[in-house]
């Protein structure tokens, strides 16, 4: 590795990288020196020379660089990686969320300043995400030091992203470490008990980013008639019917989940109960379906798949989210409870309660915020990189 790799920036564009943003587009820099090699570790500096950051490069991405350290002084070596692995662990013991049954997101990327490496526990084994060519680069590294510092009974990749390509990376996925679990790993939260699939599953397997209001659902539905819109494994209906849901019908467009979900409300002694139904169907269609035999519900859960990857998506996506609402509000009793959320990153809270107010307006109803949500407190987000916030919900009361 060249002794002293180096970016230097166009004129302003330092600013964002001091106040905490930890990206560089290419079309910030105005050179580069030393011909840095995927991964390799460069000094960022202005147009005038001076020091600014020290970063990972990517050549073949257009984020082309995302920062590891301010500091000038700190070296970017295994003890790096080791402090910072270590350090986000001791945030989540300080939360209270590393019991060794349950489950959480140990490391959340930019959030724990580890750009591009999301690792989730679940009991005791890890799932390690790897999107960025710096973090590759440190791969061996970033695996050593979670053994020592977790001792997991096994560790799985699922460096699967299609964020990969961006980068000129092929996705991976395996056993990578420790013990190779053939079966489906069974977690707690919040008083419930779920399985997970690591291997099959969406995303890392579980999306731990809901826990928190998944029990806030446990809270509110006593004696509720809950409806839950793409359902998944049953996270949200689990809960509701722990929470003395009189009915809970969870909807899906993937048998293969409502199998998992429909095993996770026997694993909580909820199974062969005739009041917890699912239903495998396009989540549109079944609202249509609901609506036109006239029932109801007190609780609604909408929360739907990232409708807007891009920027570019973005108007798009705040029409389905508006279609989403205006197919499931007339489902919602007067003074009933719906729960809807978007998970794209690239819309505002703001577009996204435009969206939903124009809903109820399209249905002629009103409505008032319970409490708005966001990701479990595990999912850590630095105050310089606001995308990292991209879970949004409301709790709506509708009249």
């Amino acid at each position: 590795m060249p002794l002293n790799p180096k970016l230097v920036l166009k004129g302003g564009k330092e600013k964002h990288i001091r106040h905490g943003h930890p990206w560089i587009f290419a079309s910030a820099i105005e050179r580069v020196e030393d011909s840095p090699q995927p991964g390799w570790t460069a000094d960022v500096v202005t147009y005038d020379g001076r020091w600014v950051a020290k970063v990972g490069y990517s050549p073949k991405s257009q984020l082309r660089a995302r920062v590891w350290t301010l500091n000038e002084g700190e070296e970017v070596d295994a003890a790096f990686f080791e402090r910072r692995i270590r350090s986000a662990i001791g945030v989540r013991e300080k939360i209270g969320r590393m019991d060794p049954q349950g489950a959480c997101r140990v490391i959340n990327a930019e959030g724990d300043r580890l750009p591009g490496l999301v690792v989730d526990r679940f009991a005791d084994v890890l799932v390690v995400q790897i999107n960025s060519s710096p973090m590759e680069y440190w791969r061996e590294t970033i695996l050593n030091a979670l053994e020592a510092a977790l001792s997991p009974r096994g560790i799985y990749e699922r460096s699967d992203s299609d964020n990969r390509g961006k980068e000129g990376l092929d996705k991976r996925v395996g056993w990578v470490r420790g013990e190779a679990v053939d079966a489906d790993i069974e977690i707690t939260e919040f008083g419930a008990v779920f399985g997970v699939d690591v291997v099959q599953g969406h995303k890392t397997g579980f999306y731990l980013d809901q826990a928190e209001n998944r029990a806030l659902v446990r809270e509110w539905s006593s004696d509720a008639r809950v409806l839950n819109c793409f359902s998944y494994t049953g996270g949200f209906s689990v809960q509701a019917a722990l929470g003395g849901a009189k009915e809970v019908v969870s909807v899906d467009s993937s048998q293969p989940a409502l199998d998992l979900s429909a095993a996770n409300f026997a694993r909580n002694s909820l199974g062969e109960d005739e009041r917890f139904t699912h239903w495998c169907s396009d989540v549109f269609k079944a609202l249509d379906s609901l609506r036109d035999e006239g029932r109801v519900f007190d609780l609604v859960i909408l929360d739907p798949p990232k409708f807007a990857s891009a920027g570019a998506h973005v108007e798009r996506a705040l029409h389905a989210y508006r279609k989403l609402a205006r197919a499931g509000i007339p489902l919602v009793a007067p003074g009933g409870v719906m729960l809807t959320f978007s998970c794209s990153g690239a819309v505002t809270p703001e577009a996204f309660q435009k969206s939903v107010t124009l809903a109820l307006s399209d249905n002629h109803r009103r409505g008032r915020i319970l409490k708005r949500l966001a990701a479990a407190t595990d999912h850590v987000t630095d105050f310089g990189f606001g995308e990292g916030a991209y879970l949004k919900g409301l709790a709506i009361e509708i009249e």
